[in-house]
């Protein structure tokens, strides 16, 4: 497959950095174009870490790579070379290969204490859907994927506002990300509602054990 030169992987890099980092830049709007010419690159200290990683990734790979150590925060090359760097990527290759695996496993951590607790908003606390995504105890695929059944992202967005800064991030994140995910929509919505009806027959035997 296609390797791009260490200058296509400083374009690349430029534009899925500015995509993460923006709110009003969209990468796939853009065709992932951005203004950067050749000859500020050749004066960078840092163009051959891009040589480097053209070599190693093919386009799509190395599109991936940067896109995953973007979401671990890591917003300069320099921090894309070490052995971390790399099993990033291959992490999230491996939850590619798996992903309804994963998102089955996600959601039951999801509801673990019920469909209407994993999307509270109460004063003082973040959401539980959000806490898990801050521990790292769901992929943020997951989160992103329910999101698209489920849009929380924008009732938080209501109540936590953009004073909070952890959840602006949160969010950010999570819509930046979302493009990048490929999946069967009718897979991921037929497990949903497996979910859902299982918490909902939960609930119904709890509610016959008080009454009862």
């Amino acid at each position: 497959m296609k390797h791009f030169s260490g200058y296509g992987a400083y374009l690349l890099f430029l534009a899925l950095r500015t995509h993460f980092t923006k709110v009003k830049y969209d990468f796939f709007l853009m065709n992932g174009k951005l203004r950067a010419t050749k000859e500020s690159y050749l004066k960078r200290n840092d163009k051959a870490f891009f040589e480097k990683v053209a070599k190693l990734y093919n386009a799509e790979e190395l599109k991936n790579f940067f896109v995953a150590n973007l979401l671990e925060d890591r917003h300069y090359i320099t921090e894309m070379i070490g052995e971390e760097a790399h099993g990033t990527f291959w992490e999230a290759e491996k939850r590619r290969q798996s992903l309804s695996y994963i998102f089955r496993n996600d959601v039951d951590k999801v509801f673990e204490h019920g469909c209407k607790y994993a999307f509270d908003v109460v004063d003082g606390e973040y959401p539980f859907i959000v806490t898990l995504i801050l521990r790292k105890s769901i992929a943020l695929e997951s989160a992103a994927i329910l999101n698209d059944f489920v849009p929380y992202a924008s009732k938080f967005d209501k109540y936590l506002g953009d004073d909070d800064i952890i959840w602006s991030r949160v969010a950010l994140k999570l819509r930046k990300f979302r493009p990048f995910i490929k999946y069967d929509a009718e897979k991921f919505k037929a497990i949903l509602k497996e979910k859902v009806n299982e918490d909902t027959r939960r609930e119904r035997i709890r509610h016959i054990e008080r009454v009862g």
